[in-house]
């Protein structure tokens, strides 16, 4: 057997002590570490979703506000289309493109009966219109 001094043996003791400590040390304070690193990353846990929370509204909010823009758009769309539908005419006598083709017809020489046919107008309100060009044509 080996027989080894008992100053190296307490030497080796306080040694491999000291390492023990230091270990134990370094265990504790890496923990104390963790805790905190678990706290912080609860308390951005916590900042994350409420900053999640407000942008989800805003963006619902701005989502919405969109809808309700595309549909006043859609409306004024809408409304365009409808302005570019022709006005119904009253009974009070041609639109100035019947006008238009009855006088450029009765200048071809075109008899009063087929132009009223060809416009679709009465004879009488072709004559009309004809006799009241002629009078202004003549000043």
């Amino acid at each position: 057997m080996i027989s080894v001094p008992a100053s190296e043996v307490l030497i080796l003791c306080l040694f491999l002590s000291a390492v023990l400590g230091a270990c134990l040390y370094l265990f504790f304070s890496a923990k104390v570490d963790l805790r905190r690193i678990e706290a912080r990353l609860g308390e951005h846990k916590l900042v994350t979703e409420r900053k999640t929370a407000e942008s989800e509204l805003r963006f619902n909010l701005l989502e919405t506000k969109i809808l309700e823009t595309a549909n006043k758009v859609q409306l004024i769309d809408q409304a365009f289309e409808q302005s570019k539908e022709p006005v119904l005419q009253n009974s009070l006598g041609p639109t100035r493109g019947k006008r238009t083709a009855i006088i450029r017809l009765a200048q071809r020489g075109e008899a009063a009966e087929k132009i009223a046919a060809s416009v679709g107008m009465p004879k009488n309100e072709v004559d009309l219109l004809l006799k009241v060009h002629r009078a202004i044509a003549t000043r």
